[in-house]
This record gives C-alpha cells, structure tokens and sequence, in this order.
C-alpha cells in the first residue's frame, strides 16, 4: 500500500509539476502552524531540558522562561534597529532631493551643450510618462489591494500565535504525545516496520535540527565578517545595523543574501556614493566566500554533508521547488545520503582478494 501510494505521487509529480507543487505548497500553507511548532520545539528542547536538569524547575516555568528570553531578544533586536532605521529614512529624505537637483541640473548641462539629444527628448519624455502611468497604476493596486495585505498579516500573526501554543502543548507533554504515537505505530504496522518508521524520524529530527543550528552559525559568521567590514574598513555609518540586517536575511535561502545586500547600499548610497560602491564589492565578495566557503564547510560539518553534495542538492531543490526546494534541500540530502550510505554498508559486496 506504502509502494502504491509512493507511486500515485510520482505519476502526478510526472503528469502535472506545477499542480503537484502547487498542492505542496498549499499544504505547507495549511500546515505552517504545526511546522512552526515543532521548530520551536527542536530549539527549545535543548534549553529546556538544560534547565531543568541544572536547576530542578518545573517544565512549564522553564518554558515561560524560554519564552521570556527570546521576547526580551526580540525587544532588543527592535531597540537595536529602530533607531538607526529611523536617522537612515530621515537622511534620505533630507539627502534624495538635494541629489535629484544635482542629477537634474548635469542632465540639463550636458543636453544643452549637445545638441544631438534634441531629437531624442521627445522619446524620453513619452518613456517618463509612461513609466509615471505604470507607478500610478501599481499604487492604486496596492491601495485597492489594502485589504488583500491587512489579512495576510494577520494570518501570519495567527500562524506564529498558533505555532507558539502548540509547541507549549507539545514540549509540556511531549513524553505521552511520543508514547501515544508510537503505540500508534506498533498497532498499525509489523515490528520492524514501526521500529524503521521511528528510525527515519529519529534521523530527520537529529538532521533538521543540526542544519537549523548550522544556518544560525553561518549566519552569525557573515554579520560578524560584515560588521567588522563596515565598521573598520569601510566605516559606514549604522554599521552595526546594517549588519544585523545581513545576519538575519542571510539565514533567507536564495533571497536573503540579495535582500541583506541591497540595504546597506542604497542606506550607504543616500550620504556617499564611493562607499556604496566598496559595500557593493565588499558584500558580493562576502557572499562569494560564503557560499562557496563558509557554508558548505559549517553546514558539511553539521549535517554530515560533503560541500559537492549541498552544492548539488540546493542546486536541485530550487531547480525543482523554487525557495521552499533550497530551504529543505540540504536536510532532505542528508536523509537521502544516510539512507544511501546504509543500503551500500548493507548490500556491498568486495570481492576477497587472493
């Protein structure tokens, strides 16, 4: 029935990709909550279990501890950017029109001493236009599309409310919620067939918890290397901002690295234009080190993974499932690898040499 079902999934995987993948990612729409939950409880569990080994605390107070601790980091992160987010917006809409005037006035200098661009100015000016009536038009969607976005929000809020209780659910009773399962299981199946479905999910929780430790890690190298970049090297201002800005997107697959970098270059741009170009640089050569070097070394570490398979396995997932694909790419690999490595120690057969 299990090999029947498998293969029904690959047939539409084959038939129809796109409805197939549509279906997956609607299913991790609906699941978000519960995918939430167990995430925070594969972090938490560690500290948890800490704390009431070191000082005999009940559960639950160790998780309202937890709990207490990563508002009170999330606090601080706030306090961290908000003020330096707000000097930044100030400086540019100080600085954007004293440098839209400086554009303004070589653009007029140099088509007056040029008498080539007459007949060009009429096409401009259509394209200007035209652009103006695609900006205009884009706003109303937004305006129209108020509404649409008020509601995503807040069920995001939902999902990570939601995701918070179930994983105090989860991590207070975890012992009878495992109990139950696996009596589940062993009612269901064989013995050996329960005992290699508690295997495999044994493995997937050691893997995805490794990798989610391992992303932080890589995470935090890049925003050190970047702070010490902007603030020694460079000397931008907001360096320890813009920094945390590229530690937090650097742990976005595929994206973040674009998003993290994109900031501090337009920030950097609206007082120094030279600057902006050494962060450009310096960033595209940071993610260039980190994808390359940092990356595959801590998350190979971590993981258990060889650089060349991380490589190909992020290559693959975004290939075959876009952002959510590089995001489980690498542990999905790793559970591959295991299972492979176990089928080769189990089935090998080295011929005695004479």
């Amino acid at each position: 029935m299990f090999v029947a079902f498998i293969s029904i999934l690959i047939y539409k995987a084959i038939d129809s990709p796109s409805v197939f993948i549509s279906s997956i990612n609607d299913l991790f729409k609906f699941l978000s909550p519960f995918l939430l939950a167990v995430l925070m409880c594969l972090l938490l569990n560690p500290v948890i279990m800490f704390l009431e080994k070191k000082f005999k605390m009940p559960r639950i107070l160790n998780i309202f501890i937890s709990y207490f601790f990563i508002f009170l980091f999330f606090c601080f992160c706030i306090n961290l950017i908000m003020p330096s987010l707000i000097d930044t917006l100030n400086t540019l809409i100080t600085e954007i029109p004293s440098y839209t005037l400086k554009i303004d006035e070589l653009l007029n200098k140099y088509i007056s001493n040029n008498h080539s661009f007459d007949s060009i100015l009429p096409h401009i000016q259509a394209h200007l236009d035209s652009a103006l009536k695609h900006v205009v038009k884009m706003l109303n969607t937004i305006s129209s599309d108020f509404l649409i976005y008020i509601f995503s929000i807040t069920s995001i809020v939902f999902n990570i409310i939601m995701g918070i209780i179930l994983s105090i659910y989860i991590l207070c009773d975890k012992e009878n919620i495992l109990k139950n399962l696996k009596n589940l299981l062993y009612s269901t199946f064989s013995k050996k067939r329960a005992t290699a479905i508690i295997e495999f999910f044994d493995i997937i929780n050691k893997i995805f918890y490794h990798y989610i430790i391992g992303s932080l890690i890589v995470s935090l190298v890049v925003g050190i290397i970047t702070f010490i970049g902007f603030r020694f090297f460079i000397n931008i201002k907001g360096s320890l901002f813009l920094s945390f800005i590229v530690f937090i997107t650097n742990m976005i697959p595929y994206f973040g690295p674009f998003i993290g970098a994109l900031l501090p270059i337009l920030m950097t741009l609206s007082y120094s234009p030279i600057k902006a170009l050494w962060v450009a640089i310096f960033l595209l050569v940071l993610q260039q080190v980190d994808g390359n070097l940092i990356a595959p070394k801590i998350m190979g570490e971590f993981v258990g993974l060889h650089p060349i398979w991380i490589i190909c396995a992020v290559l693959v997932g975004g290939a075959l499932f876009g952002l959510i694909g590089v995001f489980l790419s690498v542990p999905v690999a790793a559970v591959i690898k295991t299972y492979l490595d176990k089928y080769i120690e189990k089935n090998i057969n080295i011929p005695k040499s004479e």
